[in-house]
């Protein structure tokens, strides 16, 4: 797909306050950025409505999910980048699109707050330091993605300490689609853009219920789409959006008291258009784990988380 296409893909990150896009080429190439708005004060205690088509998540109601942030100055919620989830006490799980370029310096990330610009929810971790090919410390993109393959969007963060007390979230079977059944509800969580006209971030996490497409559906909004490991999700009024990317979409399944996280939240045509999906990685594709091994940490995180 050329950057003349009429259709204009993007990657839903911020930076440091910022909101940024990456046309959906054969790599992501940074755009300017665009001053993201301020959320005017509210009650922190209380969840906020301001999301695209959706609610804000009340205290401790998604301890897994994870704020990835750049380093510097400033509270939580100036230096959000974009979304994560813990898999284990020392892994978070993001979008491949929102490191590239990156050092490892640059990065912590704050686990299980709900609330971003309040110091006194969640715990604070630093990245690992990077020591050689073979180390999965600091950050592991997917081999497929550093290739130039823009369907492999997932990465791995590595944290210089485990984190305590804060449950995992759990992912599919490989190599089951039964979770992205057409027509499911699937719950997208993050602290994107909530306006589709207006840049504006807000302080608290936010929740969304989509409903899963098809694979032909998602095809035809996106040529670049690749059923093999990827799925979408959403409808007119209700999706993910800048911000949000690498952050978690996940089922909560009749039976199980935990939710099951299905995808990663990688990109879009604008937010909550009509027949403009969100797109997502997807978690239970046996592909995308397969070709974990075709790099030395890609294998050895792959066999550390059990996939």
């Amino acid at each position: 797909m050329s950057h003349a296409s009429p259709r204009r893909h993007v990657r839903r990150t911020v930076v440091g306050g910022l909101i940024t896009t990456a046309v959906v080429a054969a790599a992501a190439v940074a755009v300017p950025a665009a001053q993201a708005g301020e959320e005017p004060p509210q009650d922190r205690s209380k969840p906020s409505t301001r999301i695209i088509g959706g609610d804000g998540a009340s205290n401790d109601a998604y301890p897994f999910m994870v704020s990835v942030l750049t380093k510097g100055p400033g509270s939580a919620k100036k230096r959000h980048h974009c979304g994560g989830s813990l898999i284990n006490a020392t892994t978070v799980m993001t979008a491949a699109h929102c490191l590239p370029g990156r050092d490892t310096k640059d990065f912590q990330v704050a686990v299980g707050r709900t609330v971003l610009s309040d110091s006194g929810q969640g715990q604070i971790r630093n990245l690992e330091p990077f020591e050689g090919t073979k180390d999965t410390g600091g950050f592991l993109i997917h081999p497929r993605y550093a290739k130039g393959d823009t369907a492999y969007d997932m990465a791995f963060l590595q944290l210089s300490k485990p984190v305590k007390g804060i449950a995992p979230i759990k992912m599919p079977t490989k190599g089951t689609d039964a979770l992205i059944r057409p027509g499911a509800k699937a719950v997208v969580t993050g602290w994107g853009n909530t306006d589709t006209d207006l840049p504006t971030s807000p302080d608290r996490l936010r929740e969304v219920k989509v409903p899963v497409l098809s694979h032909d559906e998602c095809a035809a909004s996106y040529g670049e789409y690749d059923r093999k490991v990827n799925f979408c999700a959403g409808a007119e009024g209700k999706d993910s959006c800048q911000g949000d990317s690498g952050g978690p979409i996940f089922r909560n399944v009749p039976g199980r008291q935990k939710p099951i996280q299905v995808g990663i939240v990688s990109y879009g045509n604008g937010c909550a258009e009509q027949g403009s999906p969100g797109v997502y990685t997807y978690l239970g594709s046996e592909k995308l784990w397969k070709t974990m091994s075709e790099s030395a940490a890609g294998k050895l995180m792959k066999e550390q988380l059990g996939r």
